[in-house]
């Protein structure tokens, strides 16, 4: 759905400046305002992080003290953390938002998120949501290793769950790959029902599996790489996904229309970059 958007900015507009720690600068414009003439469309930025830890910081990854101070800015500046749940609320049930609303995304289910990012948000009292590779869980928790390059086991996401500082999406069970295919995208020649049966049987298993473990069920699919076909839109919703997120680097305008909980942008936050108020 296309909508045209009249908007009347109410006060001071709130910007995200992504300002690198060389001389390029990247300007992501974020306002906060309200609709005129069309009240329920509302913008919505989601930042993608991945990993947090002390060493190799850059692209994907950055220091605990960068993500804390990510958190200070988004306090300071009144903005509200929320989880996917409450953004499909507002689009199927009409159920309202905060002001400012933001969405963290954390990838893949690294340890060091448990680690370094699980003590902050609960410092901050803010909330993430957090996609992960199902059999990589599976996997760790059966190593039970603790590395920092280790992925978090079903028991630290039931810790964390239990505390109200995560939600729990779905990254597919095993098509987090560059090898056999670029993650869940259909190969050369693959027919549209051998993409369809591959696709479906991943997902399900993955969803089957966080449902066993958690108790809770994934409604937001986050494709690997930022990489889809076709037919992907389609297949998910057939699994049940009411939203599914992407990259992009772009700002989200999300009316009532449940097409927009599709393909919703995504900004990635590195190490380069840090979170900064427009003057």
């Amino acid at each position: 759905m296309i909508i045209k958007l009249n908007y009347k900015i109410i006060g001071i507009t709130i910007a995200l400046i992504f300002i690198g720690l060389t001389t390029s600068v990247s300007l992501y414009n974020y306002s906060i305002a309200t609709v005129a003439e069309a009240s329920d469309v509302l913008p919505i930025p989601i930042i993608m992080y991945h990993q947090t830890k002390n060493s190799n910081l850059g692209k994907d990854v950055i220091s605990p003290s960068e993500f804390e101070a990510d958190l200070k800015y988004l306090k300071e500046n009144n903005y509200t953390t929320i989880t996917m749940t409450q953004l499909i609320d507002y689009v199927y049930k009409n159920k309202p938002l905060p002001e400012k609303p933001i969405i963290l995304t954390f990838d893949d289910g690294y340890y060091n998120n448990y680690k370094y990012v699980f003590p902050l948000l609960q410092e901050y009292n803010m909330k993430i949501v957090l996609s992960i590779i199902a059999e990589a869980t599976d996997e760790f928790s059966e190593m039970k290793d603790g590395k920092e390059r280790a992925h978090m086991t079903w028991e630290h996401i039931n810790e964390m769950l239990d505390a109200g500082c995560v939600e729990i999406q779905n990254h597919t069970y095993d098509l987090h790959s560059m090898k056999k295919r670029i993650g869940c995208t259909k190969k050369r020649g693959e027919t549209v029902e051998q993409y369809k049966k591959v696709l479906m049987e991943d997902l399900t298993k993955a969803q089957e599996r966080i449902k066993e473990m958690t108790g809770t069920t994934p409604n937001t699919f986050v494709y690997p790489y930022g990489k889809m076909s076709k037919e992907t839109n389609d297949i998910l919703k057939d699994v049940g996904f009411k939203a599914t997120l992407n990259c992009g680097g772009k700002m989200n305008y999300v009316s009532k229309d449940p097409e927009d909980l599709l393909e919703l942008k995504r900004l990635r936050r590195d190490s380069r970059k840090k979170l900064r108020k427009a003057t």
